[in-house]
């Protein structure tokens, strides 16, 4: 598993969907920070980081609430600054408004839209759907990591955007909801794609999860196809 797990519940839940790895170059690249996933965070001795980046993929708050405490952490305690990727300009705006909002100097971070950043570990931004007030808006992303293929959902109610990348990965870390939801994956409508997948070699990760005892016990005697571990 390339990916390390702060959270893989709900927004409405208790310990929400955020993940991070660490680069061949000592940098801490987190996705998505909430303020649990913040709380979480400190624990990694983050002042020993060459830097850090965010990527985000939305702006509900299970997702970014905790970003304006990572960047007041990071500047007071340790005088240093990170990096938001941000997915597209919209919502690169929209985070310089919410970081507006909440008293955040702007000599705190920097932030790039994803298209301009260049990095060897991002592959690629892919747009995708899941709230009708963040049309245009919820993304996910593509990570080369370890040399292996990652791909990250984000918050979707749908796997066709991001088909083509899956087809080519070593592993997928997916948006699952138990129970009907518009605006996420149901695994009713996604276990047939996944087998395929995991029958395929791909390991697939549920996160997001409403129910994950329910979750667990579903995919139980699938093979390659797990929740995300925390």
């Amino acid at each position: 598993m390339e990916l390390t797990f702060l959270g893989r519940d709900t927004g409405l839940a208790e310990n929400h969907t955020s993940a991070y790895f660490v680069t061949g170059n000592n940098e801490l690249v987190v996705i998505d920070c909430s303020v649990t996933a913040f709380q979480k965070l400190k624990q990694l001795k983050l002042q020993d980081y060459e830097h850090i980046y965010v990527h985000i993929t939305h702006t509900h708050g299970d997702h970014v609430s905790g970003v304006n405490l990572l960047l007041q952490y990071m500047y007071f305690k340790y005088q240093k600054t990170i990096t938001i990727v941000s997915p597209s300009e919209p919502v690169t705006e929209d985070l310089k408004t919410l970081l507006r909002i909440e008293g955040c100097a702007s000599d705190w971070y920097s932030i790039i839209t994803a298209v301009d950043f260049k990095k060897e570990w991002l592959t690629a931004t892919i747009p995708t759907t899941h709230t009708p007030m963040l049309e245009g808006k919820c993304f996910g992303y593509v990570f080369n990591i370890n040399g292996k293929s990652v791909v990250y959902t984000g918050d979707t109610n749908t796997l066709a955007p991001f088909e083509l990348a899956i087809e080519h990965c070593d592993e997928l870390y997916v948006d699952i909801c138990i129970n009907k939801s518009a605006a996420h994956l149901n695994i009713d409508n996604a276990i047939d794609r996944l087998v395929c997948l995991a029958e395929s070699n791909v390991k697939v990760f549920l996160m997001h999860l409403d129910d994950a005892e329910m979750a667990s016990k579903i995919i139980h005697y699938l093979p390659n196809v797990d929740v995300a571990p925390v």
